[in-house]
């Protein structure tokens, strides 16, 4: 009996962590940002060489299932770029990484389905991508005190 019960309880922990495991494409594209921001502290449980987003609860980081859907790390002092997965990021509908450092372009390479973008009070430079015209399910984008030049969609 107590076998069995020792047996129940395994499973259900292997359950948990099989099922907490990020999608591959999410956990190289988080760790690939993590990297762009030079790795900063202040962002518990992120890591640059893998890991799981999802089941290890990365700051900032919500996630349904195996997939990352929501980023939210206003005002953390990040300083760096965007890197250059965020396109893999295919169930992300919210992203605030507003009142940061972040600098250089905004990448063509965007999260494809998001909802909700606020890069506000950041130091871009350069154009808007033409890539957020094809991003039929964003309803609320805010770039104040973002962009260092005019905004104009590149062709």
């Amino acid at each position: 009996m107590a076998a069995a019960a020792l047996a129940g309880v395994l499973l259900l922990a292997l359950a948990a962590v099989a099922g907490a495991d990020t999608d591959g494409g999410d956990a190289a594209a988080l760790g690939n940002l993590y990297s762009s921001w030079n790795s900063p502290a202040q962002l518990t449980g992120w890591s640059a060489g893998g890991g799981d987003p999802c089941g290890a609860a990365w700051m900032g980081v919500s996630c349904v299932g195996s997939a990352v859907t929501s980023i939210k790390l206003s005002g953390m002092g990040l300083n760096g770029t965007l890197g250059y997965q965020l396109s893999n990021l295919l169930a992300l509908k919210t992203m605030d990484l507003s009142s940061n450092n972040l600098h250089d372009s905004i990448p063509y390479q965007l999260p494809p389905n998001l909802a909700y973008l606020n890069l506000a009070g950041n130091n871009f430079s350069g154009n808007l991508p033409y890539s957020i015209s094809n991003m039929v399910s964003l309803n609320y984008l805010k770039l104040v005190k973002c962009l260092e030049t005019s905004l104009h969609f590149l062709n």
